[in-house]
């Protein structure tokens, strides 16, 4: 016979059970916005004459600077069509309106385009010698973008124009691999390549794990984790083709995996250098500075970091393996191993970034100084740096990278 009690356990044991899987379901939600891919926003194009479009009036529309519209088929990966577009023309603040230069345009006309950073749409404008090729990793091969610089980029000319018809590339020692972020393409990494290019470096642009286009065993992000050996393969095929210095060059997670690489790399005495745009130099604080500005309860967030570094409860959150947030710092523990023996490193950071805090990049420029440069963009979006103002930002990489030549 059911005693009162009974069931009252009964119920108390359910509702622990269903607050149990409520917090769990939180949890994954708050991961999931961290380390799945998120959901595309598109933008309609309201007018489109001769040498301007016309969009809805918003914080990135009207950012000043050059941006990438993809459209039609536009998958942000090299396909598709993207438009260019310039400076800011019109703003009409009654009808929520901007209007601006449009510097370039292929595919059909845009009805609707999706904003982005990439205002290089691949390899084929930056007018140098280029070719697809395959770094074999472990899931298998990913495609990667070989871009090599011009004869009179390579014979040292620093200030060499890379837009130039392409001619036959000469050999180059140092080879810069340009590691892309989060929730993106190789095509982010592109912007870096104009100014390498002028330093007379090869570059390497390799998709990892994850990002869509490489052989991927989850589309979660491991935040470098677990990208950092395809990129290591990346550096494989570049010693093998007679790299002797290695650049890194990371975008936001990108500086995550260069971190790994830096650490982990079969290939560390050859690394040179290292070039970090708006950079993610620790993600607890990241994630928890994101989470704050959504107005996300602190312990759930503590709580959704200590699930991704919990074997077995981070794949109940979406990951295959554990990944230890807090230990992904460039900041923590100035001694540590790779920070130790930090080669010269360029940070390119805006303090307008609203994804990644500008004060990490300040922290670690003062944590290491005569190695570290701090570059400050005018403030701009996140990873909006080249945007912003191309001519100085690759008058900042070409500035530093010719000490290093």
């Amino acid at each position: 016979m059911v005693t009162a009690l009974g069931v009252l356990g009964l119920v108390l044991v359910v509702l622990v059970l269903l607050l149990l899987l409520g917090l769990l379901v939180v949890v994954r939600l708050v991961v999931g916005r961290v380390v799945l891919p998120g959901r595309e926003r598109w933008t309609p194009v309201l007018a489109v004459d001769t040498g301007s479009i016309t969009l809805p009036l918003s914080d990135e529309t009207r950012s000043e600077g050059t941006f990438g519209l993809w459209h039609g088929d536009g998958d942000g990966a090299g396909h598709g069509g993207h438009t260019v577009v310039g400076s800011v023309l019109e703003v009409d603040e009654a009808r929520g309106t901007v209007r601006r230069t449009m510097l370039d345009s292929v595919g059909a006309q845009p009805t609707e385009v999706r904003w982005t950073g990439h205002m290089l749409r691949d390899p084929s404008v930056l007018g140098t010698p280029w070719n697809e090729v395959a770094i074999p990793t472990a899931l298998g091969p990913a495609p990667a973008w070989q871009i090599s610089p011009p004869a009179a980029a390579a014979a040292g000319a620093v200030g060499a124009v890379v837009s130039v018809a392409p001619v036959a590339p000469a050999a180059s020692r140092t080879w810069a691999v340009h590691v892309h972020g989060i929730r993106t393409t190789r095509v982010t990494a592109l912007r870096t390549v104009p100014a390498v290019t002028a330093l007379g470096w090869t570059s390497l642009v390799p998709s990892f794990r994850g990002d869509g286009e490489a052989p991927s065993d989850t589309p979660a992000s491991h935040l470098g984790a677990r990208e950092w050996p395809d990129v290591e393969a990346a550096l494989d095929h570049a010693v093998a083709h007679g790299a002797e210095r290695l650049v890194l060059v990371g975008w936001s997670m990108g500086a995550t995996i260069t971190r790994e690489l830096l650490v982990h790399s079969a290939h560390r005495e050859r690394i040179a250098g290292t070039v970090l745009v708006a950079p993610a130099l620790d993600w607890a604080t990241t994630v928890q500075t994101a989470a704050a500005r959504s107005g996300l309860p602190g312990p759930v967030v503590r709580l959704a970091l200590s699930s991704m570094a919990t074997p077995g409860l981070c794949r109940l959150v979406g990951l295959r393996s554990a990944v230890d947030v807090r230990a992904l710092s460039w900041v923590r523990d100035p001694t540590a191993p790779p920070l130790d023996h930090l080669p010269p490193t360029l940070v390119v950071h805006s303090p307008g970034d609203p994804t990644v805090p500008f004060r990490l990049s300040e922290q670690f420029a003062a944590q290491h100084p005569g190695v570290v440069t701090l570059a400050v963009s005018e403030p701009t979006g996140h990873g909006w740096e080249r945007n912003r103002d191309a001519a100085w930002f690759d008058a900042q990489v070409t500035g530093w990278g010719a000490a290093l030549n």
